[in-house]
Order: C-alpha cells, then sequence, then structure tokens
C-alpha cells in the first residue's frame, strides 16, 4: 500500500520538491538563455533549452507522482513562458532579431497571456522562442546539439502523444479560436 503512512507521505513531499526544483531550474535556463544566446554560444543554448524540456516533462510527472499540488506548480506555465521569453530576448542580444521585433513579441505576448490567462499565448511565445533556438542550432552548425534538441522533441512527443493530442493541440487551436472570435466582435 505505498502513499500510505509516514513513508508515502515523505515520498509525496520529497516527489512534490523535486517537482518544484525542477520548475526553478527551469525559471534560471529562462533568465540563462539571454546571455547565452547574447554571446553566441549557440550549443550552450541548444544544452540549456534542452534541459529545460527535460525538466518540463519530469516535473510534470513528478508533481503527478506526489498526488498533492506542488507550491510552484501554479507557476508552472509562466515559467515555461519564460523560457519562451529568454528565448526570444536572447536572440534580441545576439542581435540576430531586431530589438522592436523581438521586445514587442515578448510584450504583447506576455501581456496578453497575464490579461487573457489564454495558454494559446504562452504557447506561441515558446514556439518561436524555441523555433528560434532550434533555426539557430541549425544555421551555425551544430549538429549533436540540433540531434540532441530534435531528439527530446521527438522521445517527449512519443511519451506524451495522449496529452498531446488530447490537452495540447486542442488547447493551442481553441485558444487562438477565442483570439479570433474575440477580435470580430
Amino acid at each position: 500500500m505505498e502513499g500510505r503512512g509516514l513513508g508515502g507521505v515523505a515520498r509525496r513531499d520529497r516527489l512534490g520538491r523535486a517537482a518544484d526544483g525542477l520548475t526553478l531550474y527551469r525559471l534560471a535556463v529562462a533568465v540563462a538563455l539571454v546571455p547565452v544566446l547574447g554571446a553566441r554560444r549557440t550549443a550552450a543554448a541548444a544544452a540549456l533549452l534542452g534541459t529545460g524540456w527535460i525538466s518540463d516533462f519530469l516535473d510534470g510527472r513528478a508533481a503527478r507522482a506526489s498526488g498533492e499540488p506542488t507550491r510552484l506548480g501554479a507557476y508552472d506555465l509562466w515559467v515555461d513562458t519564460l523560457v519562451g521569453a529568454g528565448a526570444v530576448l536572447g536572440s534580441v542580444a545576439w542581435g540576430w532579431v531586431p530589438s522592436l521585433v523581438g521586445v514587442s513579441l515578448v510584450v504583447a505576448l506576455v501581456a496578453g497571456f497575464a490579461l487573457t490567462r489564454n495558454e494559446a499565448l504562452s504557447m506561441l511565445l515558446q514556439a518561436a522562442g524555441y523555433g528560434m533556438v532550434l533555426w539557430r542550432t541549425w544555421a551555425d552548425g551544430h549538429t549533436l546539439a540540433l540531434l540532441w534538441l530534435v531528439t527530446i522533441i521527438a522521445v517527449i512527443g512519443v511519451v506524451n502523444r495522449q496529452i498531446l493530442w488530447e490537452r495540447s493541440l486542442p488547447t493551442f487551436f481553441g485558444g487562438l479560436g477565442a483570439l479570433v472570435r474575440r477580435r470580430g466582435r
């Protein structure tokens, strides 16, 4: 009877703390992406982003296994949003993306997400930032770093395929639809 008694409580607490630690790691990744990309260290940015994706994958599993809400669970999507923002702002710091374009994108999507809680806006920012790092990694000829990122995407996509089809894609397209409907009014 796992999960019962003091041993089960301690295990759930450890899993919750692990999930929170992984979320904090991703927050550090968000901040680190700006200077790392600004220094044009593409392979290091790919390593950061890849480990950030792995931490996101693992923190959700640890949080669910704990059976209790974690302290930082309510901020998880915000942290994911900030990782996308860090990648975009890092591309600006690099000089690869014009300041006006990158900063405007981050401000518009973060503000829109903050005001509407529409997850599609967070997902758009994440996709833009991740796409920039993937593109830069490919363009700079960092084959192993690109393989690292693509492998992580593939493994997480296969393992989380049910979540992808049942939650992520409907949330994204439903959120975009809500934006279009709102704009049409």
